[in-house]
């Protein structure tokens, strides 16, 4: 290209896929499985929803 549009939109494709690639790795590292004892408080907190749910009146089936 003449001006160098072409070359900016290729760097800028490069740049892109490389920050996405930083971003993703990023997530994984942080959404990272979970400890017994986090697993445990994440189902009991689960359990308890549930058991609210099933006492409102509204939720059950006439």
């Amino acid at each position: 290209m003449a001006n160098g549009a072409g070359d900016l939109w290729g760097l800028m494709t490069v740049v892109g896929v490389v920050i996405l690639g930083i971003v993703i790795a990023y997530a994984m590292i942080r959404n990272r499985r979970m400890t017994p004892q986090e697993k445990g408080v994440s189902e009991r907190a689960t359990d308890r929803v549930y058991d609210q749910e099933a006492r409102d009146p509204a939720n059950r089936n006439a």
